[in-house]
């Protein structure tokens, strides 16, 4: 067996290189046995981060070394780090007193090696190893070093090959899981939406027929609780969607309202109490509204966190506040939580890449760092203070320009009274959909509206019933079996080219890219399911008694 110690350490690197140890591991046994072989007093490997032109120190050696100097980062081209990140080449600095190159992180540091580990023709890192008197390192020593240094950039080149196409293997077995599953999630939806459109409108119809306060109270429990469930439905597609590279005007209180409802629960069963402030207005801003949502709920997970660990330790319950306003021209929301507090020395990197206070393997430290750079791309930005017991994060956005590009989603009114039945009606209607349910209740109440509405459960239905009378307006659902709603409309449209904009649509299914492309050609509105009566009655109204015979 070989007692040479440069040879056993080669040999032990290339064995964990063989076996394919994690890349950390690796590096850890080359600074070792580089700091053990120099004789060096401190030893680190310090990446560079050439996006930010920053020098991050990612595994230490030896005494001395305060959280404070593990923290500290310099610029790329500062001290004798930052030159070799940029030149490329082993420096040997035999008297750090001497060298105008040297940064002193120790003070009794009195030479310096320092050699670049190079992956792809560009430097990973590099590693240092200070010495306590001068010419403490010689070229044998130096020589010794950038041969471990070489082991450590073929294990990371080899980490990044097998990295990189197990990344393709893992994005297409979940692109398929994804593809599977939001098609699921979109069905599961559609049979949730029918079912809660024909509670919510046969609920409303009972507020409509004057019970007694008794019932009232019980119908307007079942209105809001359809709506809740409504509301998580909702949220569930809006997650699952893929995300859309699109930007779109979006009220600020709607982003919010979908973070804090997915997390509502969740935090409930963990007794931690959610306030949530909203703007008085839904100022408009145009973001994706899915990156919005995941810088959201990131927030929200963080603070959860927080207190989670806090209330381990300590008989207090913990809060979480959501807030949004508006200063000038930016949009802002902010979340509070009254956990421990972010330490001072830490503030400054908790939106750098891969920076975590958490244990291996409870967190990549990308959270805030993505958040950030999503941020930013949005032409906004997040900040954070912190001090014991308060911690606090701010998004900025712009407020959007043009306002008018805010989604027109009329909030639902008052319902009209039940009208007295005259000689002449309001109008026509034709009611669509295989639901029959839901068909009985629009069709009842638009007859307490003295609106006349005829009735169809299916598209062929529906055609026949278009070709023998004119209607002020159809109502129908887009997915249907046999006939569907977009075939309905081409053939009615056909017969009379009015019909283009007198169909209001209705689907419990808008997360369907079909479905989504089929609206956004109309020129007419379509409500997805469940929706209110009064939504409903609002985009009808300015159809009623246009044309229809009587």
């Amino acid at each position: 067996m070989d007692s040479n110690p440069v040879a056993i350490a080669i040999r032990e690197v290339l064995t964990a290189i063989r076996q394919r140890k994690r890349v950390d591991e690796i590096l850890e046994m080359v600074l070792t046995y580089s700091s053990d072989l120099a004789n060096a007093v401190h030893g680190s490997i310090v990446t560079v981060d050439h996006s930010s032109q920053k020098l991050i120190i990612t595994s230490t050696r030896g005494e001395d070394w305060t959280l404070e100097k593990q923290m500290s980062q310099l610029s790329v081209g500062q001290g004798l780090t930052g030159h070799v990140a940029i030149s490329a080449k082993p420096y040997l600095c035999n008297d750090t007193a001497t060298d105008p190159l040297y940064y002193p992180l120790f003070q009794n540091v009195h030479s310096e090696l320092v050699v670049p580990i190079i992956v792809e023709n560009k430097v990973w890192g590099v590693i240092n190893l200070d010495g306590l008197k001068s010419h403490a390192f010689d070229e044998s020593t130096l020589s010794t070093v950038a041969l471990l240094a070489e082991l450590a950039a073929f294990a990371i080149k080899l980490r990044i090959d097998l990295t990189e196409q197990e990344r393709l293997q893992r994005h297409l077995i979940q692109s398929e899981k994804l593809a599977s599953l939001g098609e699921t999630i979109a069905g599961i939806a559609h049979e949730i939406n029918n079912p809660l459109t024909s509670i919510l409108s046969h609920a409303t119809l009972l507020t409509l027929q004057r019970g007694g306060p008794a019932d009232e109270a019980s119908i307007n429990a079942i209105v809001m609780e359809s709506k809740r469930t409504a509301d998580l439905v909702k949220n569930l597609l809006a997650f699952s969607r893929k995300e859309s590279k699109q930007r779109e005007v979006v009220g600020i209180n709607e982003l919010i309202k979908q973070a804090v409802n997915l997390k509502r629960y969740q935090l409930r069963v963990n007794n931690i109490q959610l306030i949530c402030e909203p703007c008085e207005v839904s100022y408009p801003v145009q973001v994706s509204a899915q990156q919005m949502q995941q810088v959201l709920l990131n927030l929200l997970n963080n603070a959860e966190q927080a207190i989670t660990k806090i209330s381990q330790s300590a008989n207090r319950s913990g809060t979480i506040k959501v807030e949004a306003g508006r200063i000038g021209e930016k949009v802002f929301v902010t979340v509070t939580d009254n956990g421990n507090g972010i330490p001072a020395h830490i503030m400054p990197y908790i939106f750098d890449p891969f920076f975590t206070t958490k244990n291996l393997g409870e967190g990549t430290g990308l959270g805030l760092s993505i958040a950030h750079t999503l941020i930013e791309n949005h032409g906004g930005t997040i900040s954070a203070k912190s001090e014991p017991g308060h911690t606090i994060f701010t998004i900025e956005l712009p407020l959007a320009l043009n306002p008018n590009n805010a989604s027109n989603l009329k909030e639902s009114r008052p319902l009209p009274p039940p009208a007295a039945y005259r000689a002449k009606r309001l109008g026509r209607v034709l009611v669509v959909d295989d639901e029959t349910s839901i068909v009985d209740a629009i069709s009842e109440f638009l007859e307490l509206q003295n609106v006349t509405a005829d009735k169809a459960n299916d598209g062929y239905y529906a055609l026949d019933l278009l070709s023998q009378n004119r209607y002020d307006a159809i109502i129908s659902d887009i997915r249907m079996p046999g006939l569907d709603g977009p075939q309905l409309y081409e053939k009615a449209s056909a017969l009379d080219p009015a019909y283009r904009n007198r169909f209001l649509f209705m689907s419990g299914d808008l997360v369907r890219e079909s479905t989504q492309l089929f609206v956004s050609s109309l020129s007419c509105a379509c409500l997805a399911k469940p929706f209110s009566l009064g939504v409903l009655y609002q985009h009808l109204e300015p159809h009623l008694d246009q044309f229809s015979t009587r």
